[in-house]
């Protein structure tokens, strides 16, 4: 069956981009430059960009794109490694069954700011507590109080602080968040019920992701012009807004004038690599599918170059977002500090906080929500479109019933969102989070450049690209793909193992049997990998072990037919539009 191919090439390139920037830069990066010294976490993050992230993204455009195939049968070019794939669409698969249920949380967010005035905006509601912090000061408040940061005590609206003169109890925006979005109980140990809100909102956004993907990459090609391009429209909107407010100065400052004594720290210097390779969702299987749907002439090396540093850039823009934080800082009288949050609390706490200084919130509150609905739609569609390309390898008969296999995957993910969307469902959210990823990504990405650049070959692969476009790449790439590549990923892959540090969520602490229950997530997607490289060599042809492994590294018949193949196809491959003519000529 001949592989779906974009409609048109800049198609590709924009999806490329949603997926890498995403939701989690919008609420994890501005975070991580706070931490790690502003401005001077860009040094890394630029630099790794360049020598890290270019050249791994490159290999995986150039062996999806050659083979023509999804996460598991690229791994022909050296069969022992199919476990790799077979590995990431596991991973792919726990990893879009819990953000699903974050979008869902976005979309009800979405909802509520239609409403009157914002929900969390004051202490006035069934579920606040006595010592609920409202920082307007509303009549049915008991409390508006101080704030302590880094030992220093600012006052936020009157008195209600406790005897240290700390805050004595949760913000209006945090008590909305958990005693009426989640209703959340004390721990894993208890479940409690299923919240009805989010059931609809979790079956709206099934249904949204549905109709985006089910009809190919051709319909989905152009829904990510809208994905993309509203946040982008919309985050320099909030960025020339904030820039006309009070104060915002100073949290455009902190984002961007480097400390750069922090660069003696070798935490900053992984953190900024490890962004800068994950960014753009490396060894998911993603980047793999999306490039085997190009056409097999494509130049990838333009568009690995091309979407690493348009990636980059917007996810630099978005933290200049910050000068509306700094303009909250500002009013509440607070340094910019007090609000380094991350992750559930940057997205449901920070930023409805910030909303509410606003002039009408409701309107800014409906765009922000917006923003990180159609980013997370840019983040869910890759992952999707990887498992159904993953099953239509496995089992072409399945390739006329695309429809199927998307309708089947999602109420799989509908039905264990009702898990997290329980009333302790975020504690189970977080647990699978906190190892869905640790440390599979890490180890496969490590795996996938040596398996490349060593076992495959520098030489064969640069035969590969002069059969797809007849032009060499230079030789520093390769030179990045063999040496600096596996350096960097193997460096990140042991930080990983050495910061790792047991579950937590907020003040909560998880039981033993949970993080036991963790790692068997983590070990759900490494498994595949030992498993079916054992298999693979005993089943190669030879006389003896060392033979069998041997022979097993070398590229499979199927490898070599989807050269073949793939510029047939290519050839073959009939004009649909206006822009392929052009492309064609």
């Amino acid at each position: 069956m001949m592989n779906e191919k974009w409609r048109h090439h800049l198609d590709y390139v924009v999806t490329l981009l949603g997926f890498g920037i995403g939701s989690g830069s919008f609420v994890k990066f501005p975070y991580l430059c706070m931490r790690n010294g502003g401005g001077a976490f860009l040094i890394p993050f630029i630099l790794f960009t360049f020598i890290g992230t270019i050249p791994v993204v490159f290999v995986e455009m150039v062996i999806g794109q050659f083979s023509q195939k999804g996460p598991v049968e690229v791994w022909n070019l050296c069969p022992p490694f199919k476990g790799i794939g077979v590995g990431t669409v596991v991973g792919t698969w726990i990893h879009a069954s819990y953000f699903i249920v974050i979008f869902s949380w976005f979309v009800y967010y979405f909802y509520v700011s239609f409403s009157n005035h914002l929900p969390w905006a004051h202490c006035g509601n069934d579920w606040n507590t006595p010592t609920c912090i409202s920082l307007f000061g509303d009549g049915n408040s008991t409390s508006a109080t101080n704030m302590t940061v880094n030992g220093t005590s600012y006052s936020l609206v009157n008195d209600a602080t406790d005897i240290n003169g700390t805050v004595a109890g949760m913000t209006a925006e945090e008590e909305f968040w958990r005693f009426q979005v989640l209703q959340m109980t004390d721990g894993l140990e208890t479940i409690g019920s299923i919240r009805l809100p989010l059931i609809i909102s979790l079956a709206i956004s099934c249904t949204v992701l549905f109709l985006c993907v089910f009809r190919g990459i051709k319909v989905t090609g152009k829904l990510v012009y809208v994905t993309v391009a509203i946040p982008c429209i919309l985050v320099i909107i909030f960025l020339i807004r904030g820039c006309l407010l009070p104060g915002s100065a100073d949290g455009i400052y902190f984002y961007l004038v480097p400390k750069l004594e922090t660069l003696t720290t070798p935490k900053v210097w992984i953190e900024g690599c490890n962004f800068a390779l994950y960014s753009l969702g490396i060894a998911m299987g993603s980047i793999v599918t999306l490039s085997s749907h190009s056409r097999f002439g494509n130049n990838c090396f333009r568009d690995s170059v091309v979407v690493c540093i348009g990636d980059m850039l917007v996810t630099i823009l978005i933290g200049l977002a910050f000068a509306i934080i700094g303009h909250v800082a500002y009013q509440r009288g607070v340094p910019v500090e007090a609000f380094e949050s991350s992750g559930f609390n940057l997205a449901f706490i920070v930023f409805p906080q910030v909303l509410t200084y606003l002039p009408l919130p409701q309107l800014w509150s409906a765009l922000t929500f917006l923003t990180l609905i159609t980013l997370e739609l840019d983040t869910l569609v890759p992952p999707i479109e990887n498992i159904v390309v993953a099953v239509r390898d496995r089992f072409p008969r399945f390739s006329e019933r695309r429809w199927l296999v998307i309708a089947i995957l999602l109420i799989t993910y509908f039905f264990v969102g009702l898990l997290y969307i329980t009333q302790g469902g975020i504690y189970v959210l977080t647990l699978v989070d906190w190892f869905a990823y640790f440390p599979s990504i890490a180890l496969f990405a490590t795996i996938e450049c040596i398996v490349v650049g060593w076992c495959y070959g520098t030489r064969r692969l640069q035969e590969d690209i002069k059969a797809m476009w007849g032009k060499a790449i230079p030789r520093v790439m390769m030179i990045a793909i063999k040496f600096v590549c596996p350096v960097l990923l193997l460096s990140v892959f042991i930080y990983s193992l050495y910061s790792y540090r047991p579950p937590k969520y907020g003040d909560y602490d998880y039981p033993p049997w949970a993080t036991g229950i963790g790692w068997m997530v983590s070990l759900a997607s490494i498994l595949p990998f030992p498993t079916v490289f054992v298999w693979k060599v005993w089943k190669t042809k030879g006389s003896n072990l060392k033979e069998k492994f041997t022979n097993s590294l070398e590229p499979s018949s199927e490898w070599r037919e989807a050269n073949l193949a793939g510029q047939k196809g290519d050839v073959l491959q009939p004009i649909t539009s206006v822009e392929d003519k052009h492309e064609e000529a």
